[in-house]
């Protein structure tokens, strides 16, 4: 298959800003207007997109108006799914971090991002995303590139310190995955010698009991055999949990084996020490009401930022003042 790269400024989604950027053997949609998140992730050959989208669907935070203000944010009413950057906090509402108050994973889910084309159309389509904080002086910037013939997605992200003195930033990847892509019997692939950390406590909801284990393999807290999370459980499982995942390498693959394909994402993990993992099974009440059935695995540099602050070993990545670190991260698909 040959051809050229497009990337599109032209074409919105409910009255919200996208870019669209893609080839031969993919198409991404980012949602400018909400987070800069990516709504879709199609596999062309076969179809798929590998996103899972909520019931509510993608709000256009420009037209919602909430029924009374929580404590968690607005994250949750206006999630629609998809993949997007958390920063400069990371976890659930609220949260205090010098001196600011946030909700569920800070500002940048949010925010409306700017975007700018840099190649429109040939071996490579690309272009730049960014968005700036208000209560925490922040600048992160997205390069997104594909190339002709390629199902892969590269991103190069900058995160800048705006301020004069040195600051921790709190920064998580959050893809979800969902059905057709997600189904019963799906193999996540995580490196050798990665350690899942649970706590109990924290996911009232869960199966996993509390403690430390090897991947993939891990108690239940009701007793009987182990729980393999390397294998997406039956569809009619009632469950929802994060746990927490430290790697030795910078990688994960999730594999659909009746559908021939398999998801890798790759990135430094010197930036990106922590992988969380979040599974959603028919939970009932809010936010989704049993109608979720989902995985997001989640490259983080840190633990939730309550979290590390109580153990006081985990703070995020440290960036001077007025100054940047940068970073890649590659997603590809491909038909195995």
């Amino acid at each position: 298959m040959t051809g050229k790269a497009h990337a599109t400024l032209d074409w919105g989604y409910k009255g919200m800003r996208t870019l669209v950027i893609e080839n031969q053997l993919l198409r991404v949609v980012y949602l400018l207007d909400k987070g800069g998140d990516i709504i879709e992730l199609k596999y062309k050959p076969l179809d798929v997109d590998l996103m899972w989208h909520a019931p509510q669907g993608h709000v256009n935070p420009a037209e919602y108006v909430p029924s009374i203000a929580t404590v968690e944010s607005s994250f949750n009413d206006l999630y629609g799914g998809g993949w997007q950057d958390a920063v400069p906090v990371i976890g659930n509402g609220p949260q205090e971090h010098r001196g600011a108050k946030y909700g569920t994973h800070g500002e940048s889910p949010v925010m409306r991002w700017d975007c700018e084309l840099l190649e429109e159309e040939g071996s490579t389509a690309s272009a730049i995303m960014r968005v700036q904080g208000v209560r925490y002086p922040f600048r992160l910037e997205k390069t997104v590139r594909i190339e002709s013939d390629q199902a892969a997605l590269r991103l190069s992200e900058e995160l800048s310190n705006l301020s004069p003195q040195t600051l921790e930033f709190f920064w998580l990847q959050h893809p979800a995955f969902g059905e057709p892509f997600l189904s019963p019997g799906d193999e996540i692939t995580i490196p050798p010698g990665s350690e899942i950390n649970n706590m109990e406590e924290l996911n009232p909801n869960g199966r996993i009991a509390g403690g430390r284990f090897p991947w993939p393999n891990v108690k239940s807290r009701r007793g009987g055999a182990n729980i393999d999370l390397s294998l997406v459980p039956p569809r009619d499982l009632v469950a929802e949990e994060t746990s927490f995942i430290s790697v030795t390498e910078g990688w994960y693959a999730l594999k659909n084996p009746e559908l021939g394909l398999s998801f890798k994402l790759e990135w430094d993990p010197l930036i990106f020490r922590w992988v969380w993992f979040w599974q959603d099974y028919n939970l009932p009440d809010y936010p989704y009401y049993g109608a979720a059935w989902n995985v997001a695995i989640e490259p983080a540099t840190s633990l939730p930022n309550n979290i590390a602050k109580q153990r006081g070993d985990d703070d995020g990545v440290k960036i001077p003042g007025n100054s940047s670190i940068v970073t890649e991260l590659t997603a590809t698909l491909e038909a195995v």
